[in-house]
């Protein structure tokens, strides 16, 4: 004896729910040739240009310092370290390095002007007063004053020779 189930699955035709029993429209979208090819200013700037070739990332190399050095640069050295040992001893290890290599620096620096026949003292000063500012903490006045010592110190150096 066939249940209510039953009875309601017995009238159904396979061929009739295939065909569809709601229309739907569906709307035509424009022809190709109907497009226009202009674009508006606001999507130009939404579209991103991406570029022709690739721009190459530049590493940058840590400045290597030579192991041989003139003895004059080691001269000049040693007068720009003169006195200044409490304030490098306070100075992080980051720091200290840091300081190191641009004294460094300004002694090779200091080492190329002294070549020269005409020693401008100002060049000198400007260096190494730009050099030690790297010390924190420290007065710009006596600043400038070792800085004026020291310069004077490198050009009797050079006067002696």
């Amino acid at each position: 004896m066939p249940n209510q189930k039953e009875k309601k699955l017995s009238g159904f035709k396979p061929e009739e729910q295939l065909e569809p029993q709601v229309e739907v429209e569906i709307p035509k979208e424009k022809e190709p040739t109907e497009i226009s090819t202009e674009i508006s200013t606001e999507e130009k700037i939404n579209v991103q240009e991406k570029p022709r070739f690739k721009i190459p990332k530049i590493k940058r190399r840590p400045t290597q310092i030579p192991n041989y050095q003139d003895p004059q640069v080691q001269k000049i050295e040693k007068i720009l370290e003169q006195g200044l040992g409490d304030s490098f001893s306070r100075l992080s290890p980051i720091a200290k390095q840091e300081f190191k290599i641009k004294g460094e620096q300004v002694a090779t620096k200091i080492n190329e002007l002294m070549k020269k026949t005409h020693v401008k003292a100002k060049k000198i000063l400007k260096l190494i007063f730009e050099w030690l500012r790297i010390l924190p903490g420290i007065n710009k006045f006596f600043l400038e004053q070792e800085a004026k010592i020291k310069t004077d110190e490198i050009i009797s150096l050079k006067n002696r020779k």
